[in-house]
């Protein structure tokens, strides 16, 4: 609870909404999708135009400026402003807001979350793209599954053309036993993109993204497999995860092993906090030694 207040006296947020506009509206929304902005000129319009082919209404689109040094939000805000001018808002509803300095994605994150409205949240990065039936399918699955996490797979993108699947450990719908837990902390990938989240839950147990740029992810999904009781899986391949020399998680930089350090210090604190540590010691140990310590050496000689 504590890790959470500091993040949210941190940020000060500053939204403009369209809703005040007719033919937008606000409210409680199915799902909200958050989405950091941050130098992805040559992406941003693909990702929002497959947002806004999503098959499912009551959509809240967030949009957080985390303060880049190219047009990315001002092609973002003429997106939007064209959606409304075209009348094809709906039942949907597009919100601008910012960090009050570059803060990195996941606490551009943590603003999203603050002033969502949707009944479940996702999170998109703004160089990414999903299918069209993506959040409908996984808002369905999660009502029928009365789930906290509703869960889809990905498909890695790479920039020759090539192509990867990148699937969730699959443990089955419906309650999560104590053993099906040890298997999603020793096994998962931070595939968090992949789907949706109880918003009322994650404010609950004060689910939150940790401070820095590089493991946040991963200590935010560990706390979402530490915590859930109920989960609901599907294999389709909803997600595009593009691959490019951008993107941040692909850099070779020696700060990043001590992000990572700390963020899943933040998720060790977290399972004490939470109680369940003495319980999943052995699996969150495995998590920290894998990501925090030999994936930066291995990124690092890559």
């Amino acid at each position: 609870m504590l890790i959470f207040s500091y993040v949210c006296a941190y940020v000060n947020i500053r939204a403009f909404c369209l809703s005040d506009i007719k033919g937008w509206s606000l409210g409680n929304m199915k799902v909200s999708v958050i989405i950091p902005v941050y130098n992805v000129v040559s992406y941003i319009e693909r990702c929002l135009d497959s947002l806004w082919a999503q098959t499912i209404d009551e959509l809240e689109i967030i949009l957080i400026d985390d303060h880049g040094q190219d047009d990315s939000i001002a092609i973002a805000r003429k997106w939007a402003e064209e959606i409304l001018l075209q009348g094809q808002s709906g039942k949907r509803s597009v919100v601008f807001t910012e960090t009050p300095c570059n803060s990195g994605p996941g606490e551009a994150r943590n603003v999203g979350l603050q002033i969502a409205t949707g009944e479940y949240v996702a999170f998109l990065d703004a160089d990414d793209w999903v299918e069209p039936t993506m959040y409908s399918t996984l808002y369905a699955a999660a009502k029928a599954e009365q789930a906290e996490i509703s869960s889809s797979a990905a498909i890695l993108d790479y920039p020759d053309g090539s192509h990867r699947e990148m699937h969730n450990p699959h443990v089955g719908n419906g309650d999560v036993t104590r053993n099906m837990r040890s298997e999603l902390l020793k096994h998962f990938v931070s595939n968090f993109t992949t789907c949706i989240f109880k918003r009322e839950w994650l404010i609950t147990h004060a689910i939150h993204f940790p401070v820095g740029r590089s493991g946040e992810d991963s200590c935010f999904m560990g706390m979402c497999y530490l915590m859930v009781e109920r989960i609901a899986q599907s294999e389709d391949l909803f997600y595009h995860y593009v691959i490019h020399e951008d993107s941040i998680s692909h850099g070779r930089h020696v700060w990043r092993g001590r992000e990572k350090r700390q963020a899943f210090g933040v998720l060790i604190d977290f399972a004490r906090e939470m109680g369940l540590l003495k319980q999943y010691r052995k699996e969150l140990y495995l998590i920290y030694i894998k990501k925090a310590l030999l994936t930066p050496i291995k990124e690092y000689l890559n």
